[in-house]
Order: C-alpha cells, then sequence, then structure tokens
C-alpha cells in the first residue's frame, strides 16, 4: 500500500527547512514506476482536514464519513483538542460522544457531555449515568428534559422507568401560571381579590390589594385551614427570620384562616420573562444572578436551604431588583428534606440525603440554564455548569458561589 500522504503528514513532519530534494535517478538506472495514491486514502486526509479546520457543518460532515473507520479515533482525538480550544457544536459534540459510547469510552464522552444542555445530550448523559448505576442522578438529567419538553423522544418513558425503580412519588402538577379564578372560598382577609395568578396543590395565589394601606400584596390561601397550619407558620416563620435584601418581605398571616400576605412582584417572575422570551428582563443575567446568589449566600449563613430555587420564584420588585420567594419548603441545613418541583431537585435530594446549601447551588445552575436557553453567554454557561457538577465539584454554598460567579464573571 502506498505510505499515507496529505494533511497529517504534513502536520507532523519533521521542521520546516528539512526537505531534500530527491537524487535524481542514473541514466543506466531503470526508473521506478510513480506509485498511484489510493483515492480513499486521499479522500480521508481531506475529511481529517475538514475535521481539524473546517467550519462546523463542514467538520460534522467530514467526521460523519471518518465513523467506523481507521481513522475515527484520529478524528476523535482531533475534535476534543478543538473542544479545548472553543466548544464544539452541540450537535457535533453529541456525535463524537456517541462514537465514544460505541468504542467503550463512556467516562470521556460524559466528560465531553457535561457543559451540553441540549434534550439529546442530556439524555445521553442520562443513560451513561444509569448504566454506572447512579439513577438518581439519570433521573436528575431527564427532568431537565422533561421541564422544559416532557414530550422530547424518550423523555416520558425515562422518567417513568427511573422513578418506578427508585420509587420516587412524581411530584404535584405545576401550577397554572394563567390560571382562572373559581370560586375562591370566603376569607376574613382584608383584602379585594383582583385576580389569581397559581394555583397547586396546597393552596392557591391571587393579586390583592390591601382594603387599607391600598397596597398590592400576593395572597396566598391554603385550601385546607386544619392540615395547612403548620406548613403555612413554617412558610411565614422562616421568611421573617430570614427577611432582608434578596428575600421577598411577609406583610401578614392568618393561621385560623389559612392565608398569608407577601410582597407583590411588580416586575412578575424570572419563569414568566423566560416564556415571553423578554430578553430586556432575562439580560444581561448579572442585573438578577449576583443579588440571587448573595441573597442565597445570607440564607445559608443563617443555616437554612431554599429548596425550591427555580425561575417561578425568582422574583423582580418595581425597581427590577430580585428577590427569592416561597420558602414553603425550606428547611434547617441537615434536616430532612421534601421533594422540590420536578427539574430543579438535586442528584443528592433525590437520593434522599439531608438538605443541603449545594442543593440550592444546583437550582441555581438550572435557573441560569433556563435563561440561557433564549441567548448564549459562554461566561455564564462556565458558572451554570459549575452549579450543575458533581457533589465534589460544585459550590459548597452561596458564598462559595458568589465567588465562582466573581471568578469567572466581570461583574462590575
Amino acid at each position: 500500500m502506498a505510505e499515507r500522504g496529505g494533511f497529517f503528514k504534513r502536520l507532523f513532519s519533521s521542521k520546516k527547512g528539512s526537505f531534500e530534494e530527491p537524487p535524481k535517478p542514473n541514466a543506466e538506472e531503470k526508473a521506478e514506476p510513480a506509485t498511484r495514491e489510493d483515492p480513499a486514502e486521499k479522500r480521508a486526509d481531506s475529511d481529517l482536514e475538514a475535521v481539524v479546520g473546517g467550519s462546523p457543518d463542514a467538520q460534522l460532515a467530514a467526521f460523519s464519513r471518518l465513523r467506523r473507520t481507521a481513522d475515527e479515533a484520529r478524528a476523535i482525538d482531533a475534535l476534543l483538542a478543538r473542544d479545548r480550544e472553543a466548544p464544539l457544536r452541540d450537535d457535533l459534540a453529541l456525535h463524537v460522544a456517541s462514537a465514544l459510547v460505541d468504542r467503550g469510552e463512556p467516562a470521556r464522552a460524559s466528560i465531553l457531555l457535561e457543559p451540553r444542555s441540549s434534550a439529546a445530550a442530556l439524555l445521553l448523559r442520562s443513560d451513561l449515568e444509569a448504566d454506572r448505576g447512579d439513577l438518581h442522578r439519570a433521573l436528575a438529567l431527564v427532568e431537565r428534559v422533561a421541564f422544559s419538553d416532557l414530550d422530547f423522544p424518550g423523555a416520558r418513558e425515562r422518567l417513568v422507568r427511573h422513578r418506578a425503580t427508585l420509587g420516587i412519588v412524581p411530584p404535584a402538577s405545576p401550577s397554572s401560571a394563567n390560571a382562572t379564578i373559581v370560586g375562591p372560598r370566603e376569607t376574613d382577609a382584608p383584602f379585594v381579590l383582583l385576580r389569581e395568578v397559581a394555583r397547586g396543590g396546597a393552596g392557591a395565589v391571587y393579586e390583592a390589594e390591601d382594603r387599607e394601606l391600598g397596597r398590592r400584596v400576593a395572597l396566598k390561601i391554603y385550601h385546607d385551614d386544619h392540615r395547612s397550619h403548620a406548613q403555612l407558620a413554617h412558610e411565614a416563620r422562616v421568611a421573617a427570620e430570614l427577611a432582608g435584601a434578596g428575600v421577598v418581605r411577609v406583610y401578614d398571616v392568618d393561621l385560623e384562616h389559612a392565608w398569608l400576605a407577601i410582597e407583590w412582584a411588580h416586575g412578575g417572575s424570572l419563569r414568566d420573562a423566560i416564556r415571553s422570551k423578554n430578553s430586556a428582563v432575562v439580560y444581561p443575567l448579572e442585573k438578577w444572578a449576583v443579588p440571587l446568589a448573595r441573597a442565597l449566600a445570607r440564607v445559608h449563613a443563617k443555616g437554612w436551604a431554599h429548596l425550591d430555587v427555580k425561575p417561578a420564584n425568582v422574583l423582580f420588585d418595581a425597581r427590577g431588583a430580585s428577590m427569592l420567594g416561597d420558602f414553603g419548603i425550606a428547611q434547617k441545613i441537615g434536616a430532612a428534606a421534601a421533594p422540590g418541583s420536578m427539574g430543579f431537585v438535586s442528584p443528592e435530594r433525590m437520593a434522599g440525603e439531608p438538605a443541603s446549601a449545594q442543593d440550592d447551588v444546583y437550582g441555581f445552575g438550572r435557573v441560569l440554564e433556563e435563561a440561557l436557553a433564549l441567548q448564549g453567554d459562554a461566561p455564564w454557561r462556565k458558572v451554570a455548569a459549575a452549579c450543575l457538577a458533581g457533589k465534589a465539584a460544585r459550590p459548597a454554598n452561596g458564598a462559595a458561589l458568589e465567588a465562582c460567579i466573581m471568578q469567572l464573571i466581570p461583574v462590575k
């Protein structure tokens, strides 16, 4: 077979200036016939060159042709080297990861996929985690897909299967952001109910107006007066203890009639802004993400974990400042923790570990991931990846999270 030439031979050849002109054949000697270059080898060299220096589309096409050939390993190594310089496009990274799995290298595939948040990448990572026996992390990855698109191929089946295997009861259906008022029960609360803004298993939340003070409030009315006393008292007590910058204020509570009046978020929620693709509210991320990290640092310093950090609980006041709301399932760090919202629960919580500040850091990373879906921002993607990493690599608490942000983001 003819010796391989082309791009890779030129790339790894001896240093410049070492070329020597081959000697001319002796007239008396019979000249050797010219060696013909193999077209298949020439094509492979061209594909390898495209993998190294082509456009993303050219890289994907070339790598697809090199799959399951003798040059596949070289192409993978070249693309992984490129990825360390600048992230590969998600679809190309997925193809490379799939090739690594086929080659029996799942660990390298997981490392490549870790910063990616596309549904296909998350499901492949989930399968890799399940294969190595970590079903709680596998389920956490599936829930991230299901939160945004339950009908994505394979998401629902994996969700049901992993929950059944782990014996995890599905959480209650998420409340509607545009629910219609359906006969709210009579209450002695001194408020005029204006509209229902959310409804869940425990109760409903209304935009209301204080009759005496004329101010807007969010009025949370529990469905069951007696059974909800403990939860209502807990939510009010925790919010009062943590009162301060970045935490929504509690105005009043009535345990007998099961209602709680809290600060009205005039600027809406981050969930609403993401769903309406309101980039003016979501970006720049630092205007709400940094204060949110600082609020979590303060919550953790006082010994509490929020345990339900998600876009719906990131609220904005009239000036646009972010606030953390809904401390209904907050627990002291180290205490037993109830399940949180699907798609935002850390693998450790799914495994039954006690409440941890790292649960909130994971939720913060998921909030960033949802916000980043509207618009790319490479430095903030690094923060999200750090928050969603395994327990050992994840920031330990809100203070460590803030330090991570300051290290990666040029915040003024």
